[in-house]
Parts: C-alpha cells; sequence; structure tokens
C-alpha cells in the first residue's frame, strides 16, 4: 500500500516537472496571441487600409507613430510592430501551434477532469471574443472617429451629436418603438390563444393547422415582402384595395397614404411570418404543463377559461417572458421587411424607415459615415439592453429575490 502511494507521489512530482519545464512553450503561446489582438484592435477598423499602404511602402503615419522626416527611418522596434500589424495572423498561427506542443508534450492533459471544462468552454470564449467583443469595442471606437477613404481621424462626440441633432434619427426610433409595442400587443396573445386552442384534445384537424400556421416560418422574408407590396399596391385591383372596396371604401395608396397604413402593413407581415413560430413556443410550454393540474382543476369545478386563466397562463410566465424579449430584438432590428414592402431604404415621408434602416442608410448607402452609423448602432444596442432589462425586471426574471 505504501508502496503504490509512494509511486503515485512519485508520478505526480514528475507530471508537475514536466509542466513546469514545458511551461515556457504555452506562456509563449499565449503572448503571441496577444500581441495579435493586440495589433488588430489597434487598426480599429482600418486593417485594409493600412494593408494596402504597408505592401505600397506608403506613409504610414495616418495608422501609426509620426510622420517620417525626408531620410529617416523607423526604429527596429517600431518597424517590428508595424511588421507585426501587418502580418498580425501569423503570429495568433503561431501561438496556436505552441499551445498545440504543450498540450502534445503533456497529453495527461488531455484526459484532466479539471481542464475538461475549460476545453469545452473554449470554443463558445473564442466565438464570443471573435464574433461579438471584438466587432463591439471597434464600434465603440470608430464611432468617436471621422472615417474616410483617404484615412481615419478623431473627432470626440461629432457623431453623437450629429446624430440627436438629426430628425430623421427621431423619426426612425418612433417607427422602430411603435412597431415593436405593436408586434409584441399581437404576437402574444394570440399565439398563446391559438396554441391553447390546438393543445386541446376536442380540436379537430389539430395537425393541419399546425402545418399551415407554421408555413410562412419557412417562406424567405424577402419573397413575402414582394408579394406584400403587390397586396398593399396603390392599384385598384390590388388585393387589400379590393378588401377595402368591398367594406364600402375608396382604393387607396397603402404605402404612402400615411404612417398607419404604412405601419400596418409591416405588422401585418410580420404577423403572417411570425405567428406560427410563437404558437410553436407555447405549444411546447404547455407539453410541459402537467396534465394532472388540469384533472384537479377540473374536479375542483374550473371550466375551460378558469383552468386557462389559473393553471396554464401562471405557469407560461417562463415562455411569456422569453416570447416578449425576442419580440422586442426583433422589432427594434427589424429591416428587411420594411426594405422588401417599400422597394427601397429610402420610404415616402420615411414611413418605413427603422432605426437600422437609418443604420444601414448612413454606414453603407452614404459615403464616410461609417463612424455616424456606429454611433447609431451603439444607441440601438443601448436602448435594446435598457428596454429588454427593464422588461426583465417588471415581470421579476431579475432583481428580486425569490421568498423562501
Amino acid at each position: 500500500m505504501q508502496a503504490g502511494k509512494s509511486f503515485m507521489e512519485v508520478s505526480r512530482a514528475q507530471t508537475r516537472r514536466k509542466r513546469l519545464r514545458t511551461l515556457p512553450v504555452f506562456i509563449i503561446g499565449v503572448l503571441l496571441i496577444v500581441l495579435s489582438v493586440v495589433a488588430l484592435f489597434s487598426l480599429s477598423g482600418k486593417a485594409v487600409r493600412f494593408d494596402s499602404a504597408y505592401d505600397k511602402g506608403d506613409d504610414l503615419s495616418a495608422f501609426f507613430f509620426a510622420p517620417l522626416a525626408e531620410g529617416q527611418q523607423y526604429s527596429p522596434l517600431q518597424s517590428l510592430w508595424l511588421a507585426l500589424a501587418r502580418y498580425r495572423v501569423w503570429p495568433a498561427v503561431a501561438g496556436l501551434l505552441f499551445i498545440a506542443a504543450y498540450v502534445v508534450l503533456n497529453r495527461e492533459l488531455l484526459y484532466s477532469q479539471k481542464v475538461a471544462p475549460y476545453v469545452f468552454v473554449a470554443p463558445f470564449i473564442i466565438t464570443f471574443l471573435v464574433f461579438f467583443l471584438y466587432p463591439l469595442i471597434s464600434t465603440v471606437l470608430m464611432s468617436f472617429q471621422s472615417i474616410t477613404g483617404s484615412g481615419t481621424s478623431w473627432i470626440g462626440w461629432k457623431n453623437y451629436q450629429d446624430m440627436f441633432s438629426n430628425k430623421n434619427f427621431y423619426t426612425a426610433v418612433e417607427n422602430s418603438l411603435i412597431y415593436m409595442v405593436l408586434t409584441c400587443a399581437l404576437l402574444i396573445p394570440f399565439p398563446l390563444l391559438f396554441a391553447y386552442m390546438l393543445n386541446s384534445k376536442s380540436m379537430l384537424f389539430a395537425g393541419s393547422f399546425k402545418t399551415i400556421s407554421f408555413m410562412p416560418v419557412l417562406c424567405s422574408v424577402v419573397v413575402a415582402g414582394i408579394v406584400f407590396r403587390m397586396m398593399f399596391s396603390e392599384l385598384p385591383g390590388a388585393l387589400m384595395n379590393q378588401v377595402l372596396t368591398l367594406f364600402g371604401g375608396e382604393p387607396i395608396a397603402w404605402l404612402k397614404y400615411n404612417r398607419w397604413t404604412a405601419m400596418f402593413a409591416m405588422v401585418l407581415l410580420c404577423c403572417w411570418r411570425w405567428t406560427g413560430m410563437n404558437i410553436l413556443y407555447y405549444m411546447a410550454g404547455l407539453k410541459s404543463i402537467p396534465g394532472e393540474l388540469y384533472e384537479a382543476a377540473e374536479i375542483d369545478g374550473a371550466g375551460a377559461v378558469q383552468k386557462f386563466l389559473h393553471v396554464g397562463w401562471p405557469l407560461l410566465k417562463p415562455t411569456t417572458i422569453y416570447v416578449l424579449t425576442i419580440s422586442i430584438y426583433a422589432g427594434l432590428s427589424m429591416f428587411t421587411e420594411s426594405l422588401m414592402i417599400f422597394g427601397t431604404n429610402n420610404s415616402p415621408k420615411n414611413y418605413g424607415l427603422t432605426i437600422v434602416g437609418y443604420l444601414y442608410r448612413y454606414g453603407f448607402e452614404k459615403v464616410d459615415k461609417f463612424g455616424f452609423a456606429s454611433a447609431v448602432g451603439l444607441v440601438l444596442l443601448a436602448g435594446a439592453m435598457i428596454i429588454t432589462v427593464a422588461q426583465l425586471y417588471i415581470t421579476g426574471t431579475i432583481g428580486r429575490r425569490k421568498e423562501a
């Protein structure tokens, strides 16, 4: 017993010594990756222009360091940094190879229960850093810059001042908020009611109705937007004008008549597409409610409405909060539906202009306004976070301690 214990202790000691000897390999790999990331962040959205200027031997003072005098050259450290910024991918690749070499030299790490959780979490962390944190930090930096074809310059809060002094910005925010409120008000109660009906044992052809309600989700928003544009056309033969004439009205230009007729078209498209998805969410929530609760309520004399109000609805609160959260996000981020219905991002009197459309207008349709668009994106992010957190607090999901 003592011999076995001694052997285990010796083995552990040898393993620790081997890890310490090979630890510099791991540290070098981490440092190389950190240097590569720092070099990438230091370019703050101007990597393509820097690469082109570096390859052509042009002046790099717009990116790093002060302009060189005639005949002057960069110091060795400056030259090394410029080379690192230009070939920033290779240090990261080399760093990964060093880390892989460290793992190969210490193969027991592959079977370590302490290391395994970090290995499984690593893909998420890498994805988060590359596709969320880096773009977010770059957007914050660009929102304080004027980004043009000739270079980048810091302008402080000017982008935000210009944004808050532009009346089209407030129009876009107002349209997005109205759209969000209307879609949330329609895409929560009606899918809940339909799901409760479809979940009932007395519902005939429930499977067919489920299939029909979910089919719009599979339809492309581009195709749906074009179809709805024709439905709401100003021609007398358009579907909605025929419906209007059927009730004694006169044909109108739905997308140009006023804000509310244009908003009606966009909201109707949203409800047509996503009602089936929300029904699916609520169906999953209803399936998770034990049938014994309904049976107990029925024994106590509860009717269908009472069972829904006192059993189904309270237990569907988590599902409702989830649907409300994604509906808020979808409402504030709506863009493609408006673009397809109006056929352009410049809708009549900005009836279809949303905050994402406003961002797209200045980020991609106009020249040298990318910094301004970054400021708009950050305001949208902040607004969505504030509304979502407020909603989660009001519904009791966060900020309130549960009673023991």
